[in-house]
């Protein structure tokens, strides 16, 4: 059982949150940058499921967390010190080709921090950049996992977790913050339709 069906199938029969999903079917035959919302730890342990062999972009310090840290540093992840700023987004590309390269697609969350449910953040524009350098299309999603596992919560609340992955987003140019409010758009205006 890989590490995501276990975490999901633990939240599930022990936490009762069970999850749908719509939209799989968007996914396209080829690696793509995958972003989304992110409310809670949820969606970090359970994404992989749903989705092709994917890599996720962390902060580095999640690397010192005990076990789940460790865990994730095996996984191929994308370590990035935010304080490098453009170096750090360089090292992304250099990273994201090579993951590319043999078949890994990538996982993002552009609002860059975990936001509680129907609160908005605007979205960085990492995302969007790594996308125009790499030619590839975002693919975004939404859920509402934030009323199950809440940010900076130790309680778990029973129910089930709803997420829509959309149709592949292409740029209408290579003008990055431009790229990324089309995303953040698809994004907010499915998380308001799902009530989150």
């Amino acid at each position: 059982m890989s590490a995501a069906r276990y975490y999901t199938f633990l939240f599930k029969y022990v936490g009762g949150i069970n999850y749908q999903v719509s939209g799989v079917e968007n996914l396209p035959n080829t690696p793509a940058i995958v972003a989304g919302n992110h409310q809670s730890a949820w969606e970090t342990a359970a994404m992989n499921q749903f989705l092709p062999p994917c890599v996720w972009i962390m902060k580095k310090e999640i690397f010192k967390i005990p076990f789940y840290g460790w865990g994730i540093r095996a996984l191929s992840t994308i370590a990035i010190d935010r304080s490098r700023g453009e170096d750090s987004l360089n090292q992304v590309i250099t990273q994201g080709r090579q993951r590319f390269s043999i078949g890994f697609w990538i996982i993002m969350f552009p609002e860059g921090t975990r936001v509680k449910p129907k609160a908005r953040k605007p979205f960085k524009h990492g995302c969007a950049k790594l996308a125009l350098s790499l030619d590839v299309p975002i693919v975004p999603f939404a859920h509402n996992a934030g009323y199950c596992l809440p940010k900076n919560s130790f309680w778990i609340y029973p129910g089930t977790v709803s997420i829509v992955i959309g149709k592949p987003i292409y740029p209408d140019s290579a003008d990055a913050a431009a790229y990324t409010k089309k995303v953040e758009d698809w994004i907010h205006n499915t998380l308001t339709s799902i009530g989150s």
